[in-house]
Order: C-alpha cells, then structure tokens, then sequence
C-alpha cells in the first residue's frame, strides 16, 4: 500500500509541476499511463535539466527522448527543411534519416550538398561514402574517400578510416584493407576497429595473428573503466566470440 501512495503522490506532483511550468499536456498523458516510467522519464528529461543544466542531464534528457519518441528528430529535421531549404537544414535531413537507417531517402540530399561550393567538403563526402557502402557499394565507398583524400590533404577522420578499411575489405581488397586496419589501430579508440582487423585477420587464414588482436581486445577491456567495458559490451562479445 505505501508503494502505491508514494507513486500516486509522485503523479500527482509531476502532474502539478507540468501544469505550472506551461509544460505540453502529453506529459500528463504519459505520468498516467505509466506511472514509474513516465514520473522518472519526466524527472530526468524536464526537471533535472532546469535544476542543474549539466552536460548529464542533457545526454539522459536526449536519451529519453529517442526512446519515447524516436522519430521526432525526423519530422523536426523535415519541418526545418520543409521551410528553408538550406544546405545545413539538407544535411540535418539526411543525417536523421541515415539515423533510421533509409539509406536511400538520404542519398539524394547528401548527393545534392555535394554540389558547387560544398563539392568536396570531407564531412559530407564521408555521409556519401557511409551511404555508399550501406547500400551495397563498397567499391565506391572507397573511390569517395579516395577523392576525398586527394582534395583534403591532411583530413582525418576515425570513422573515414573505418569506413575505408571496411569498403577494401567488402570490395574483395584484402591486403589493402588489412594494412589499412593495421594502421587504424594504432590510434582508434573503442574496439570496433581492432575486433573487425581480428575477424578479417581469421577469414583471411591467419588465426594466431587474429587470436593476438582478440587477446589485446581483451586486455584493454579489463584494463578499462567499468563505463568503458559496457559501452564496448557488442565488440567484447565478438571477440570472445571469435576466439573459440
């Protein structure tokens, strides 16, 4: 019973602070219908970010939202776009679509940024790259960032170079992608790229080789803080698995 008058009382107070704040109604919709989740969902999105502003309460008050509502950023980007067609409002179209994986929606409003001024800015040649490759082409994936290369000089990018490796590898470039891995490596963080090096290593006939690198992944894993292990928790479990 004091359970379900505290999670009463505590409806009722959120209830009351969206009333007072001039917060939208569908708050108090959802504190009804879901009386744990919704106070805690509202609790973290609405109130702790008035209470104390942080870089934290931003990142949970994002995260919350992307599970209450996964398409809001879409139809905002849409509605940005619908009313001035700039290219930032293009390129914030197209990367929320490439967040709900339709690649093919989202080519054209990248391909259409490349044009004129913006012809080879890096950042959108690797969202064309990116799409490129998930639409099944990874030989162009790797002429895009090869063009890319050549007219930036200099430009460095941790997911460009991975993307790249992992274009070599698809496009039946082997040897090129296992140097481009090797080279990857040395300075990636997070283990996405030494435990795809490791896979391609094994698919290519070198189990010791790969072993090491699945050894090394599981070295840096406890080395790391326990954020770490769990933000890395996918590739971990490819390795282990991998190792067996």
């Amino acid at each position: 019973m004091p359970i379900i008058v505290l999670t009463v009382l505590a409806q009722l107070i959120c209830a009351y602070h969206v009333v007072k704040t001039g917060r939208d109604k569908y708050w108090i919709w959802l504190i009804i219908i879901a009386p744990g989740i919704g106070c805690a969902i509202y609790l973290i999105t609405q109130v702790l970010p008035d209470a104390g502003n942080t870089r934290t309460a931003g990142t949970l008050k994002k995260g919350a939202v992307k599970i209450l509502d996964p398409q809001r950023e879409l139809r905002e980007a849409h509605h940005a776009f619908d009313m001035v067609e700039s290219t930032e409002n293009r390129l914030r179209l197209a990367d929320a679509l490439m967040a709900m994986e339709k690649w093919d929606e989202a080519a054209p409003h990248v391909d259409t940024c490349l044009m004129g001024a913006h012809k080879h800015d890096p950042h959108i040649l690797i969202r064309q790259a990116k799409i490129r490759f998930e639409q099944g082409h990874p030989d162009e994936t790797v002429a895009i960032l090869d063009l890319l290369q050549e007219k930036n000089p200099g430009f460095n990018s941790q997911d460009g170079h991975l993307l790249y490796s992992r274009g070599l590898a698809e496009s039946g470039q082997v040897e090129a992608a296992l140097g481009s891995y090797e080279n990857l490596i040395g300075y990636a963080t997070g283990e996405e790229a030494r435990v795809r090096y490791g896979l391609l290593l094994k698919a290519s006939g070198q189990p010791d080789a790969a072993s090491q690198i699945f050894d090394e992944v599981a070295a840096r894993l406890r080395r790391g803080t326990s954020y770490y292990r769990k933000s890395q928790k996918k590739w971990a479990a490819i390795a282990e698995r991998a190792r067996h």
